[in-house]
């Protein structure tokens, strides 16, 4: 399978997007490969674009409190996606990933790659918004956070 198919077919939070924006996705995607307990990226620094696992899996880990332990909150395999956050609310890694499989694979869109695609396809612009809302609504045990809610009063404005 080629890396345009593999978007195409494999990654549900790609779809709707156009072919032949997949086919320049493909294009620009750089591979990476981890090693069980190789940590994909480190919680505080910034993220190099949306990364999608391909092969393997990793574990998304977030330190509940200064001083405590990363707790791991989420398993992401083949096909799921993590980064989106930092790269549209222009912040620094809040959780830290792991690889936790050995032969982990794993493709990076670059930002502006990705920041192009959200400004030209305003559902899949969305579709990342309730993706990240989601994520830390979980995050916070069910409770919206303010900018979450701030979003919410945007859009019924609209």
């Amino acid at each position: 399978m080629t890396i345009t198919e593999f978007l195409q077919t494999a990654v549900p939070f790609l779809e709707g997007i156009p072919p032949e924006l997949t086919v320049i996705l493909a294009k620009k995607i750089v591979q990476e490969s981890f090693k069980k307990g190789q940590t994909v990226i480190f919680a505080g620094t910034s993220v190099e674009g949306l990364h999608i696992v391909a092969q393997g899996k990793v574990s998304v880990m977030i330190r509940p409190g200064k001083g405590k332990p990363f707790e791991e909150v989420a398993a992401l395999g083949p096909g799921e996606v993590f980064g989106e956050t930092s790269i549209v609310e222009f912040k620094m890694a809040g959780a830290q990933i792991k690889c936790s499989e050995d032969e982990t694979v794993v493709f990076i869109i670059p930002q502006n790659a990705f920041r192009e695609i959200l400004d030209q396809n305003p559902d899949f612009k969305e579709r990342t918004l309730k993706l990240i809302e989601n994520r830390q609504s979980q995050r916070h045990g069910g409770e919206k956070r303010p900018d979450a809610l701030a979003h919410e009063e945007e859009e019924k404005k609209a």
